[in-house]
C-alpha cells in the first residue's frame, strides 16, 4: 500500500488489517512510504512485482 495514496487512504489499510486479525485470517501486507496509488519511483514497483510474482508461484 502506498502510504501517500490519495485514492485509498492508509487508514483504510489499517482498518482492513484489523478486520483480518479479528477474523483470524492470514495475510501479507507491504507498505511503501511516500508512494502514491501507482507505487512508482525508485525500486518500489520492481519490489512490488517481485513479491506478487513470488506469491503467485508459491500459491497457484
Amino acid at each position: 500500500h502506498g502510504m501517500a495514496d490519495d485514492n485509498v487512504h492508509f487508514q483504510n489499510a489499517t482498518e482492513m488489517t484489523n478486520a483480518l486479525i479479528n477474523a483470524n485470517k492470514q495475510y501479507e501486507m507491504f507498505f511503501y512510504p511516500n508512494k502514491n496509488h501507482g507505487i512508482y519511483g525508485g525500486n518500489a514497483r520492481l519490489h512490488l512485482y517481485y513479491l506478487m510474482t513470488n506469491f503467485i508461484k508459491e500459491n497457484l
